[in-house]
């Protein structure tokens, strides 16, 4: 006997759907406070590892973050090889820092200092002019100013690289001897540094070559600030692409709700469930994107496009394909979250997770938030 679900659209009370989302929504927005960056977003190492080790992803872990002494390093095993990934080492990720400052510092310095020779040139051939005399004077302390900074920067930099290199001696008036030992400092302490680590895992995992990868908070947050970029505009797109198929502003509104609160919805999940953002989980974001305006577009379409029946009656339709569709791959994503737990494999869980818990805010989303708007318009405009 087949069960036949009431039509929730003919609900006296449908508009207080809209609650359900919104509350998702601020709790969501709530939650994601917790989020943490990967080392491709927020900076770390990853290293490639050949070997034939038995050993498994857990024990590996905990080895490396014991001999290593960073916490919840990310491993990846696959036949013949080991990925590790570990966060920044701090000294280096400050030194970096003033090393930023520094090089600030010398290229303001460099442009005062072109300035400070051409009114030099200038008043050789008007000494009287007293514009150029105090144009001079004031690049002359600007010059001052900044040679100071070159030189509290690299203090800064050498003493966050002193577990790894002496502290060097340099002369602070000459800003070309110090741009030399800035930059000889830190390359040589990363240098150090990398030794220190692939000696330590060489103890831990006896392997035969392997590849080591660098990226520093300071690139993390250019990537960072690139992502959110691009998802930006694919919003700004997908608003235009939606206007110009409903050619108005309320199911082009809740299109675009529907899938930025599906995005926080799991933005929300990675916080409780400790899914870092990273390049993988990035792409679970993209793909549930892609997801969430299929669902969304259906019912938009069902609902304002089509003509028999009811507008309650073709958001119902709606509702049962699009249930159908979302409950289809929520079991896919489900089956791959629970083999990467099992299994231990970080990319498959970060991908499966972002996907499996934003598809599931979809269902709430879609059919409680998106659809309901659009209804309520339908049947506004149907009386006009």
């Amino acid at each position: 006997m087949q069960i036949k679900m009431p039509n929730i659209y003919y609900s006296k009370n449908v508009k207080f759907f809209l609650a359900i989302p919104v509350a998702l929504m601020l709790i969501s927005i709530y939650l994601s406070q917790g989020i943490v960056l990967d080392s491709s977003l927020g900076g770390g190492i990853t290293m490639l590892l050949q070997t034939n080790t038995t050993m498994s992803a857990s024990q590996i872990s905990s080895l490396v973050s014991s001999k290593l002494n960073t916490p919840s390093p990310t491993i990846v095993t696959s036949q013949g090889s080991v990925g590790i990934t570990i966060a920044a080492n701090k000294s280096i990720s400050d030194a970096e820092n003033y090393l930023i400052a520094f090089y600030s510092y010398n290229s303001n310095y460099s442009a005062y200092y072109v300035n400070y020779t051409n009114y030099t040139i200038g008043l050789q051939r008007s000494p009287s002019n007293a514009t150029l005399l105090a144009l001079k004077n004031s690049s002359s302390a600007e010059m001052a100013q900044n040679l100071k900074g070159m030189s509290q920067s690299l203090s800064s930099e050498l003493n966050s690289l002193s577990p790894f290199v002496p502290v060097q001696s340099y002369n602070t008036s000459n800003p070309q001897e110090m741009l030399q030992v800035a930059q000889s400092a830190y390359s040589n302490a990363s240098s150090v540094y990398k030794n220190q680590v692939i000696s330590k895992l060489h103890s831990i995992i006896p392997f035969t070559t392997y590849s080591y990868e660098q990226i520093s908070p300071q690139q993390g947050q250019y990537f960072l600030g690139t992502v959110e970029q691009i998802i930006i505009i694919a919003f700004i797109l997908i608003s235009i692409v939606v206007l110009i198929i409903f050619r108005s502003a309320v199911p082009s509104f809740a299109i675009v709700f529907g899938a930025a609160n599906d995005i926080i919805v799991a933005l929300g999940a990675m916080a409780v469930f400790k899914i870092p953002l990273g390049v993988t989980s990035i792409a679970g974001l993209l793909m549930l994107l892609g997801y969430s305006i299929d669902t969304d577009v259906l019912a938009g379409i069902r609902i304002l496009k089509r003509s028999e029946g009811t507008p309650e009656d073709r958001a119902y339709s709606a509702f049962k394909t699009g249930i159908t569709m979302t409950s289809t791959a929520i079991l896919a994503f489900g089956v791959l979250f629970a083999i990467s737990i099992v299994e231990y494999v970080p990319t498959y869980y970060e991908i499966a997770g972002v996907v499996l818990f934003g598809l599931i805010g979809d269902i709430l989303t879609t059919w409680l938030g998106n659809a309901v708007m659009i209804l309520i318009h339908a049947k506004r405009r149907r009386r006009i």
